[in-house]
């Protein structure tokens, strides 16, 4: 199926090319090969699909006083981002700075209905996994939201809200935790909805984005139950370190992944489930009782009567 590459991504092409002499060190033969295809109105399938996912992530390249001062005209060197981006097709000017990770998209939806591209399989969306959907907002252009799969049912229906989808082995229904995205950053927000694996696509590279502004949000979490515990508990065996509670917790979050059907429904994110299980485990070190069965005792602290140290 042939792809109508739009005249501003042809033009952007050929500019990065004419601009490569001021291109990073890091530039790959494979992306000049590709600009020249689309400076001639050429362009795979694989490529408009890459090509949304890079400009997605590399959008902070173009923010630095070198590629403001680029775009004021107080250079005419611009920066190896703007040259980058520009060869990937994207405008580097502020006005337009979206349309052509929007016209991949659009491209991308268009091609997975018309068979050219493949739709996210069932094994590739699991607890954890990046996801995108579509969100028709007629008779303005379709937007994207993007999330993280927190639930994967295979066999039964799920509702959230008004929604629901009945999810079988070879389409399962997706719970997914929807982030919004505030300029370059995903924030986590409350809301959750529903969809089936083949209406999302999977975004690897915005996970890895997503992760670390978790990770980044638990630490604090930590941080802060750190503090306030070692605040009030200093006698042996009884102090706590953020390594310590965060073993804790990636092992709460591994279990959550793993063994979906020991986490109670109450419980809607595999974060939930970690800090609960960080919560017990400091309860047992406060109290020297855990409330249910024993677990982690090789991480309680040393001098603890319940540790399993050597």
């Amino acid at each position: 199926m042939a792809i109508s590459v739009p005249a501003y991504v042809r033009s952007n092409a050929r500019r990065g090319l004419d601009l490569l002499e001021y291109a990073g060190d890091g530039l790959r033969p494979r992306t000049i090969r590709e600009a020249r295809a689309m400076a001639r109105g050429e362009m795979t399938a694989d490529k408009v699909r890459r090509m949304a996912a890079w400009l997605a992530r590399h959008a902070t390249d173009l923010q630095s006083d070198r590629a403001n001062a680029y775009l004021a005209g107080d250079t005419d060197r611009p920066t190896a981002g703007q040259v980058a981006w520009l060869l990937w097709g994207g405008d580097i000017g502020r006005a337009n700075r979206d349309r052509a990770e929007e016209w991949a998209r659009r491209q991308v939806d268009r091609l997975i209905r018309e068979g050219e591209l493949d739709k996210a399989s069932a094994s590739e969306v699991r607890v954890g996994t990046a996801v995108q959907y579509a969100v028709p907002k007629p008779p303005a252009p379709t937007t994207y939201a993007t999330g993280i799969v927190a639930r994967v049912e295979r066999g039964g229906t799920v509702r959230i809200g008004g929604e629901r989808r009945d999810g079988t082995s070879e389409d399962p229904a997706v719970v997914i935790e929807v982030y919004a995205r505030q300029g370059d950053e995903f924030v986590e927000t409350d809301r959750r909805v529903v969809r089936l694996a083949s209406e999302v696509r999977v975004v690897a590279d915005i996970e890895e984005r997503i992760r670390k502004a978790v990770s980044a949000r638990i630490r604090r979490v930590l941080e802060n139950k750190v503090e306030e515990h070692n605040a009030k508990y200093t006698g042996k065996g009884k102090r706590v370190t953020v390594r310590m509670l965060a073993a804790v917790f990636e092992r709460g979050v591994g279990a959550y992944r793993t063994n979906p059907g020991s986490v109670r429904p109450t419980v809607t994110s595999a974060d939930q489930w970690g800090l609960g299980r960080v919560n017990a485990f400091l309860t047992a070190v406060r109290t020297g009782k855990f409330p249910r069965t024993a677990f982690d005792t090789d991480l309680l602290p040393e001098g603890h009567p319940l540790s399993s140290r050597d």
